[in-house]
Protein backbone atom coordinates (compact mmCIF):
# COMPACT_ATOMS: atom_id res chain seq x y z
CA UNK A 1 0.00 0.00 0.00
CA UNK A 2 3.01 2.25 0.72
CA UNK A 3 4.10 1.65 -2.22
CA UNK A 4 1.00 2.33 -4.49
CA UNK A 5 0.62 5.92 -2.67
CA UNK A 6 4.29 6.95 -2.97
CA UNK A 7 3.62 5.97 -6.72
CA UNK A 8 0.29 8.37 -6.53
CA UNK A 9 2.31 11.46 -4.95
CA UNK A 10 4.69 11.25 -8.21
CA UNK A 11 1.89 11.13 -10.36
CA UNK A 12 0.42 14.28 -8.86
CA UNK A 13 4.04 15.97 -9.11
CA UNK A 14 4.86 14.97 -12.38
CA UNK A 15 1.37 16.20 -13.42
CA UNK A 16 1.09 19.64 -11.45
CA UNK A 17 5.05 20.52 -13.57
CA UNK A 18 3.77 19.77 -16.83
CA UNK A 19 0.55 22.07 -16.67
CA UNK A 20 3.25 24.73 -16.00
CA UNK A 21 5.04 24.16 -18.42
CA UNK A 22 2.74 23.89 -21.03
CA UNK A 23 1.24 27.26 -20.35
CA UNK A 24 4.94 28.85 -20.54
CA UNK A 25 5.61 26.85 -23.71
CA UNK A 26 2.18 27.44 -25.34
CA UNK A 27 2.87 31.42 -24.56
CA UNK A 28 6.41 31.33 -26.39
CA UNK A 29 5.61 29.62 -29.16
CA UNK A 30 2.31 32.14 -29.77
CA UNK A 31 2.09 34.62 -31.87
CA UNK A 32 0.78 37.96 -31.08
CA UNK A 33 -2.50 37.76 -32.14
CA UNK A 34 -2.82 33.61 -31.36
CA UNK A 35 -1.06 35.20 -27.90
CA UNK A 36 -4.25 37.96 -27.59
CA UNK A 37 -7.35 35.28 -27.90
CA UNK A 38 -5.62 32.98 -25.44
CA UNK A 39 -5.34 35.36 -22.99
CA UNK A 40 -9.11 36.88 -23.35
CA UNK A 41 -10.16 33.15 -22.68
CA UNK A 42 -8.11 33.00 -19.60
CA UNK A 43 -9.55 36.20 -18.40
CA UNK A 44 -13.05 34.95 -18.59
CA UNK A 45 -12.34 32.07 -16.25
CA UNK A 46 -10.52 34.59 -13.45
CA UNK A 47 -11.82 37.84 -12.48
CA UNK A 48 -8.76 39.18 -11.41
CA UNK A 49 -7.51 40.61 -14.15
CA UNK A 50 -8.64 41.93 -18.25
CA UNK A 51 -6.98 42.24 -20.95
CA UNK A 52 -5.54 45.29 -22.76
CA UNK A 53 -4.36 44.75 -26.41
CA UNK A 54 -4.36 46.97 -29.04
CA UNK A 55 -3.99 45.05 -32.45
CA UNK A 56 -5.78 48.06 -34.90
CA UNK A 57 -2.54 50.27 -35.22
CA UNK A 58 -0.89 50.33 -38.66
CA UNK A 59 2.71 49.61 -38.08
CA UNK A 60 4.19 50.80 -41.91
CA UNK A 61 3.61 54.39 -42.57
CA UNK A 62 3.36 53.56 -46.78
CA UNK A 63 -0.19 54.73 -47.32
CA UNK A 64 -1.93 51.26 -47.18
CA UNK A 65 -4.45 50.93 -45.31
CA UNK A 66 -3.81 47.25 -43.80
CA UNK A 67 -2.98 47.16 -40.13
CA UNK A 68 -0.84 43.87 -41.01
CA UNK A 69 1.51 41.91 -43.53
CA UNK A 70 0.37 39.12 -45.29
CA UNK A 71 1.99 35.82 -44.07
CA UNK A 72 3.97 34.30 -46.76
CA UNK A 73 4.15 29.94 -46.21
CA UNK A 74 5.65 28.91 -49.08
CA UNK A 75 8.83 27.38 -47.75
CA UNK A 76 7.32 26.58 -44.62
CA UNK A 77 7.84 22.83 -45.75
CA UNK A 78 11.40 23.15 -45.73
CA UNK A 79 11.93 25.11 -42.89
CA UNK A 80 9.75 22.78 -40.63
CA UNK A 81 11.95 20.02 -41.93
CA UNK A 82 14.52 21.81 -41.06
CA UNK A 83 13.92 22.69 -37.60
CA UNK A 84 13.53 19.08 -36.90
CA UNK A 85 17.04 18.48 -38.23
CA UNK A 86 18.64 21.17 -35.98
CA UNK A 87 16.83 20.18 -33.44
CA UNK A 88 17.34 16.18 -33.04
CA UNK A 89 20.43 15.50 -35.09
CA UNK A 90 24.07 16.55 -34.35
CA UNK A 91 26.42 18.37 -36.59
CA UNK A 92 28.12 15.18 -38.82
CA UNK A 93 28.39 14.67 -42.41
CA UNK A 94 25.59 12.86 -42.16
CA UNK A 95 23.16 15.30 -40.69
CA UNK A 96 24.46 17.36 -44.02
CA UNK A 97 23.70 14.68 -46.47
CA UNK A 98 19.94 14.37 -44.74
CA UNK A 99 19.63 18.45 -45.16
CA UNK A 100 21.16 18.29 -48.65
CA UNK A 101 18.05 15.31 -49.37
CA UNK A 102 15.56 17.18 -47.39
CA UNK A 103 16.82 20.16 -50.35
CA UNK A 104 15.68 17.93 -53.40
CA UNK A 105 12.11 17.26 -51.76
CA UNK A 106 9.37 18.13 -54.93
CA UNK A 107 6.66 20.67 -52.66
CA UNK A 108 4.37 17.52 -52.02
CA UNK A 109 7.24 15.74 -50.14
CA UNK A 110 8.86 12.97 -52.54
CA UNK A 111 12.58 12.28 -53.41
CA UNK A 112 12.72 11.73 -56.85
CA UNK A 113 16.14 12.01 -57.42
CA UNK A 114 17.78 8.27 -58.07
CA UNK A 115 20.54 6.95 -56.08
CA UNK A 116 22.65 7.26 -59.00
CA UNK A 117 21.99 10.87 -59.58
CA UNK A 118 23.11 12.01 -55.95
CA UNK A 119 26.31 10.10 -55.96
CA UNK A 120 27.39 12.07 -59.58
CA UNK A 121 26.77 15.34 -57.09
CA UNK A 122 28.41 14.26 -54.35
CA UNK A 123 31.29 11.42 -54.63
CA UNK A 124 32.36 10.87 -51.43
CA UNK A 125 28.75 9.70 -49.95
CA UNK A 126 29.01 5.95 -49.20
CA UNK A 127 25.63 3.54 -49.86
CA UNK A 128 25.91 3.18 -45.87
CA UNK A 129 25.85 6.73 -45.62
CA UNK A 130 23.05 7.47 -48.29
CA UNK A 131 20.69 4.42 -46.36
CA UNK A 132 21.31 5.98 -43.31
CA UNK A 133 20.63 9.32 -44.53
CA UNK A 134 17.14 7.97 -46.08
CA UNK A 135 16.21 6.38 -43.05
CA UNK A 136 16.78 9.53 -40.83
CA UNK A 137 14.50 11.78 -43.37
CA UNK A 138 11.98 9.21 -43.52
CA UNK A 139 11.88 9.84 -39.30
CA UNK A 140 10.93 13.06 -39.66
CA UNK A 141 7.23 14.63 -39.84
CA UNK A 142 4.65 14.45 -41.35
CA UNK A 143 5.24 10.61 -41.64
CA UNK A 144 5.64 9.80 -45.54
CA UNK A 145 8.55 12.50 -46.07
CA UNK A 146 11.05 11.76 -48.54
CA UNK A 147 9.25 8.66 -50.37
CA UNK A 148 10.16 7.79 -53.78
CA UNK A 149 6.88 6.75 -54.79
CA UNK A 150 3.14 6.30 -53.57
CA UNK A 151 3.65 2.89 -52.46
CA UNK A 152 7.11 4.28 -49.96
CA UNK A 153 4.92 6.89 -49.10
CA UNK A 154 2.04 5.13 -48.06
CA UNK A 155 3.71 2.23 -46.25
CA UNK A 156 5.89 5.11 -44.31
CA UNK A 157 2.79 6.96 -42.74
CA UNK A 158 1.52 3.56 -41.99
CA UNK A 159 4.70 2.50 -40.51
CA UNK A 160 4.66 5.62 -38.22
CA UNK A 161 0.93 5.08 -37.30
CA UNK A 162 2.09 1.62 -36.14
CA UNK A 163 -0.22 -0.30 -38.52
CA UNK A 164 -0.99 -3.93 -37.81
CA UNK A 165 0.95 -6.50 -40.46
CA UNK A 166 -2.01 -6.75 -42.77
CA UNK A 167 -1.82 -3.30 -43.86
CA UNK A 168 1.85 -3.07 -43.98
CA UNK A 169 1.66 -6.40 -46.23
CA UNK A 170 -0.81 -4.61 -48.45
CA UNK A 171 1.51 -1.81 -49.15
CA UNK A 172 4.23 -3.84 -49.66
CA UNK A 173 4.36 -7.27 -50.87
CA UNK A 174 0.66 -6.87 -52.36
CA UNK A 175 0.39 -3.17 -53.42
CA UNK A 176 -0.44 -4.53 -56.92
CA UNK A 177 -3.82 -6.11 -55.68
CA UNK A 178 -4.73 -3.38 -53.35
CA UNK A 179 -4.30 -0.43 -56.68
CA UNK A 180 -6.21 -3.20 -58.69
CA UNK A 181 -9.08 -3.53 -55.76
CA UNK A 182 -8.29 -7.29 -56.36
CA UNK A 183 -9.92 -7.75 -52.94
CA UNK A 184 -10.79 -11.60 -52.89
CA UNK A 185 -7.57 -12.09 -54.01
CA UNK A 186 -5.97 -10.05 -51.27
CA UNK A 187 -8.38 -11.37 -48.63
CA UNK A 188 -7.20 -14.70 -49.33
CA UNK A 189 -3.65 -14.03 -49.58
CA UNK A 190 -3.74 -12.49 -46.05
CA UNK A 191 -6.25 -14.56 -44.75
CA UNK A 192 -8.70 -11.92 -43.43
CA UNK A 193 -12.29 -11.80 -43.03
CA UNK A 194 -14.25 -9.13 -44.90
CA UNK A 195 -14.79 -6.98 -41.62
CA UNK A 196 -11.33 -6.93 -41.42
CA UNK A 197 -9.95 -6.36 -44.87
CA UNK A 198 -12.68 -3.48 -44.85
CA UNK A 199 -11.33 -2.25 -41.79
CA UNK A 200 -7.50 -2.57 -43.33
CA UNK A 201 -8.61 -0.77 -46.71
CA UNK A 202 -10.62 2.55 -44.61
CA UNK A 203 -7.22 2.71 -42.60
CA UNK A 204 -5.12 3.07 -45.91
CA UNK A 205 -7.90 5.22 -47.47
CA UNK A 206 -6.99 7.85 -44.85
CA UNK A 207 -3.66 8.36 -45.53
CA UNK A 208 -2.25 11.05 -47.64
CA UNK A 209 -0.74 10.64 -50.99
CA UNK A 210 0.85 14.08 -50.96
CA UNK A 211 2.25 14.11 -47.17
CA UNK A 212 4.05 18.06 -47.73
CA UNK A 213 1.38 19.81 -49.42
CA UNK A 214 -0.37 20.74 -46.36
CA UNK A 215 2.74 22.87 -45.28
CA UNK A 216 2.65 24.91 -48.67
CA UNK A 217 -0.85 26.73 -48.13
CA UNK A 218 -1.31 29.70 -49.95
CA UNK A 219 -4.08 31.16 -47.08
CA UNK A 220 -4.01 34.45 -46.24
CA UNK A 221 -2.91 35.18 -42.63
CA UNK A 222 -2.09 38.65 -41.26
CA UNK A 223 1.01 39.22 -39.09
CA UNK A 224 1.57 42.01 -36.53
CA UNK A 225 5.99 42.39 -35.69
CA UNK A 226 6.85 42.80 -32.08
CA UNK A 227 10.13 43.89 -32.44
CA UNK A 228 11.36 46.67 -34.82
CA UNK A 229 14.64 47.62 -35.92
CA UNK A 230 15.91 50.90 -37.16
CA UNK A 231 19.06 52.44 -38.66
CA UNK A 232 20.86 55.43 -37.53
CA UNK A 233 23.79 56.17 -39.60
CA UNK A 234 25.80 53.03 -39.27
CA UNK A 235 24.47 51.59 -35.55
CA UNK A 236 21.07 49.73 -35.45
CA UNK A 237 18.55 50.23 -32.26
CA UNK A 238 16.18 46.99 -31.55
CA UNK A 239 13.34 47.82 -29.65
CA UNK A 240 9.86 46.02 -29.05
CA UNK A 241 7.22 47.15 -30.47
CA UNK A 242 4.46 48.95 -27.99
CA UNK A 243 1.18 47.81 -30.17
CA UNK A 244 0.44 44.11 -30.10
CA UNK A 245 2.10 43.68 -26.96
CA UNK A 246 -0.78 42.52 -24.24
CA UNK A 247 -1.07 44.13 -21.15
CA UNK A 248 -2.52 42.56 -18.06
CA UNK A 249 -4.98 44.98 -16.03
CA UNK A 250 -5.16 43.84 -12.58
CA UNK A 251 -8.70 43.97 -10.69
CA UNK A 252 -7.41 45.33 -7.72
CA UNK A 253 -10.86 46.23 -6.48
CA UNK A 254 -12.47 42.62 -7.14
CA UNK A 255 -8.69 41.33 -5.49
CA UNK A 256 -9.53 43.40 -1.92
CA UNK A 257 -13.27 42.70 -1.57
CA UNK A 258 -13.17 38.76 -2.08
CA UNK A 259 -9.69 39.28 0.22
CA UNK A 260 -11.73 39.58 3.32
CA UNK A 261 -13.91 37.17 3.12
CA UNK A 262 -13.85 34.68 6.02
CA UNK A 263 -15.31 32.09 4.38
CA UNK A 264 -12.90 29.33 3.58
CA UNK A 265 -13.97 28.20 -0.25
CA UNK A 266 -13.57 31.72 -1.18
CA UNK A 267 -10.21 31.93 0.29
CA UNK A 268 -8.99 29.17 -1.35
CA UNK A 269 -10.22 30.35 -4.79
CA UNK A 270 -9.02 33.83 -4.42
CA UNK A 271 -5.60 32.43 -3.61
CA UNK A 272 -5.70 30.11 -6.36
CA UNK A 273 -7.02 32.86 -9.25
CA UNK A 274 -4.07 35.10 -7.68
CA UNK A 275 -1.49 32.56 -8.39
CA UNK A 276 -2.77 32.25 -11.84
CA UNK A 277 -2.55 35.22 -12.69
CA UNK A 278 0.71 35.77 -10.94
CA UNK A 279 2.15 32.74 -13.46
CA UNK A 280 0.83 34.05 -16.67
CA UNK A 281 2.19 38.06 -15.75
CA UNK A 282 5.52 35.76 -14.88
CA UNK A 283 4.79 33.95 -18.19
CA UNK A 284 4.41 36.96 -20.59
CA UNK A 285 7.45 38.88 -18.82
CA UNK A 286 9.36 35.97 -19.67
CA UNK A 287 8.02 35.39 -23.32
CA UNK A 288 8.95 39.16 -24.54
CA UNK A 289 12.39 38.83 -22.37
CA UNK A 290 13.13 35.78 -24.27
CA UNK A 291 11.52 37.30 -28.17
CA UNK A 292 14.01 40.59 -27.54
CA UNK A 293 17.30 38.52 -26.66
CA UNK A 294 16.78 36.68 -29.24
CA UNK A 295 15.69 39.17 -31.93
CA UNK A 296 19.72 41.31 -30.56
CA UNK A 297 21.31 38.37 -31.34
CA UNK A 298 19.79 38.11 -34.83
CA UNK A 299 20.36 41.63 -35.61
CA UNK A 300 24.02 41.42 -34.64
CA UNK A 301 24.64 38.09 -37.16
CA UNK A 302 22.76 39.80 -39.73
CA UNK A 303 23.92 43.19 -39.32
CA UNK A 304 24.69 44.01 -43.16
CA UNK A 305 21.66 42.71 -43.98
CA UNK A 306 19.97 44.96 -41.62
CA UNK A 307 22.03 47.94 -43.02
CA UNK A 308 20.80 47.08 -46.67
CA UNK A 309 24.71 46.07 -47.21
CA UNK A 310 23.69 42.85 -48.98
CA UNK A 311 21.09 40.59 -49.54
CA UNK A 312 22.70 37.40 -48.81
CA UNK A 313 22.44 36.20 -45.13
CA UNK A 314 25.30 34.95 -42.90
CA UNK A 315 24.93 31.43 -41.79
CA UNK A 316 23.37 31.13 -38.41
CA UNK A 317 21.51 27.72 -36.83
CA UNK A 318 19.30 27.41 -34.24
CA UNK A 319 22.06 25.77 -31.98
CA UNK A 320 24.80 28.67 -32.50
CA UNK A 321 21.98 30.95 -30.94
CA UNK A 322 20.80 28.24 -28.23
CA UNK A 323 24.78 27.96 -27.06
CA UNK A 324 25.30 32.00 -27.05
CA UNK A 325 22.24 32.37 -24.68
CA UNK A 326 22.92 29.49 -23.03
CA UNK A 327 19.38 28.53 -24.12
CA UNK A 328 17.91 25.05 -25.13
CA UNK A 329 17.26 24.43 -28.68
CA UNK A 330 13.39 23.68 -27.98
CA UNK A 331 13.05 27.73 -26.79
CA UNK A 332 14.50 29.38 -29.61
CA UNK A 333 12.87 26.90 -32.15
CA UNK A 334 9.65 27.82 -30.62
CA UNK A 335 10.88 31.85 -29.47
CA UNK A 336 11.76 32.30 -33.87
CA UNK A 337 8.58 30.40 -35.08
CA UNK A 338 5.63 32.99 -36.00
CA UNK A 339 7.73 36.30 -34.34
CA UNK A 340 8.32 39.21 -36.86
CA UNK A 341 10.42 42.18 -36.68
CA UNK A 342 9.53 45.31 -38.90
CA UNK A 343 12.02 47.51 -40.76
CA UNK A 344 12.22 50.12 -42.27
CA UNK A 345 12.30 48.23 -45.81
CA UNK A 346 9.59 44.98 -44.71
CA UNK A 347 8.61 42.79 -42.02
CA UNK A 348 10.10 39.57 -41.76
CA UNK A 349 9.70 36.47 -39.69
CA UNK A 350 12.73 35.79 -37.46
CA UNK A 351 13.33 31.92 -38.53
CA UNK A 352 14.02 33.51 -42.13
CA UNK A 353 17.33 35.01 -40.44
CA UNK A 354 18.58 31.69 -39.60
CA UNK A 355 20.16 31.28 -42.98
CA UNK A 356 20.47 27.55 -43.91
CA UNK A 357 24.15 26.57 -44.67
CA UNK A 358 24.97 25.12 -48.23
CA UNK A 359 24.82 21.36 -47.77
CA UNK A 360 26.79 20.61 -51.13
CA UNK A 361 29.95 22.65 -48.99
CA UNK A 362 30.13 19.64 -46.56
CA UNK A 363 31.46 21.36 -43.79
CA UNK A 364 32.24 25.04 -44.96
CA UNK A 365 30.87 27.89 -43.76
CA UNK A 366 28.36 29.76 -46.46
CA UNK A 367 25.01 30.00 -46.00
CA UNK A 368 22.44 29.01 -49.46
CA UNK A 369 21.81 33.12 -49.20
CA UNK A 370 25.72 33.90 -50.25
CA UNK A 371 25.86 30.71 -52.75
CA UNK A 372 23.00 32.78 -54.66
CA UNK A 373 23.82 36.38 -54.04
CA UNK A 374 27.35 35.07 -55.85
CA UNK A 375 25.91 33.08 -59.04
CA UNK A 376 23.55 35.92 -59.39
CA UNK A 377 26.31 38.31 -59.61
CA UNK A 378 28.49 35.89 -62.39
CA UNK A 379 25.45 35.92 -64.57
CA UNK A 380 24.43 39.60 -64.09
CA UNK A 381 28.52 40.25 -65.16
CA UNK A 382 28.43 37.33 -68.04
CA UNK A 383 29.56 38.44 -71.30
CA UNK A 384 25.99 37.80 -73.11
CA UNK A 385 27.31 36.58 -76.39
CA UNK A 386 29.39 34.31 -74.19
CA UNK A 387 26.66 33.21 -71.60
CA UNK A 388 28.32 30.84 -68.84
CA UNK A 389 27.04 27.06 -68.99
CA UNK A 390 26.21 25.56 -65.31
CA UNK A 391 29.21 23.77 -64.80
CA UNK A 392 31.71 26.92 -65.98
CA UNK A 393 29.41 28.72 -63.20
CA UNK A 394 30.03 25.59 -60.51
CA UNK A 395 34.05 26.10 -61.27
CA UNK A 396 33.68 29.63 -61.19
CA UNK A 397 31.83 29.34 -57.55
CA UNK A 398 35.30 26.71 -56.71
CA UNK A 399 37.50 29.55 -57.22
CA UNK A 400 35.84 31.57 -54.67
CA UNK A 401 35.88 28.85 -52.19
CA UNK A 402 31.99 28.08 -53.00
CA UNK A 403 32.16 24.22 -53.49
CA UNK A 404 28.78 23.41 -55.12
CA UNK A 405 27.85 20.52 -57.99
CA UNK A 406 26.44 21.78 -61.44
CA UNK A 407 22.79 20.25 -60.30
CA UNK A 408 22.92 22.50 -57.46
CA UNK A 409 23.82 25.19 -59.68
CA UNK A 410 21.13 25.08 -62.28
CA UNK A 411 18.34 24.52 -59.36
CA UNK A 412 20.01 27.93 -57.57
CA UNK A 413 19.63 29.92 -60.85
CA UNK A 414 16.29 28.49 -62.00
CA UNK A 415 15.17 29.99 -58.63
CA UNK A 416 17.07 33.22 -58.95
CA UNK A 417 14.72 33.66 -62.55
CA UNK A 418 17.97 33.09 -64.76
CA UNK A 419 17.15 31.05 -67.87
CA UNK A 420 19.40 27.95 -69.57
CA UNK A 421 22.71 29.32 -71.52
CA UNK A 422 20.86 28.80 -74.78
CA UNK A 423 17.84 31.10 -73.82
CA UNK A 424 20.57 33.75 -72.01
CA UNK A 425 22.52 34.31 -75.50
CA UNK A 426 22.27 37.44 -77.36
Amino acid sequence: MELKQNLNQKQVQGLSLTQGMRQSILILQSDAIDLADYLNEQSLENPLFDVRVNLDMPFIDNGDSKSYQIKDDQQSLFEYLLDQVQLTMRQTPLRDLVVYLIEQLDPNGYLTMTDEEIYSELPDITPIMLLDAKTLLHRLDPPGIGAKNLQECLYLQAEADHADKAVLSMLSDNFELFTKHEWKKLRHALKLSNVELQKDVDFIQSLTANPGQRYNSQDEQYVVPELQVKKNQDKLTLSVTKYGQPQLVFAEETYDRLNKSTDEAVEKYIRDKYSQYKTLEYNLQRRIETISIIGKCIVKAQYKFFMQETQALEPLLIRDVAQKLQLSESTVSRTINGKYIQTDFGIFELKNFFSRRSKVTFGEDKSVDQVKAKIKQILTDEDRSKPYSDQKISELLVDDGFKVARRTVAKYREQLGFPSTSRRRV
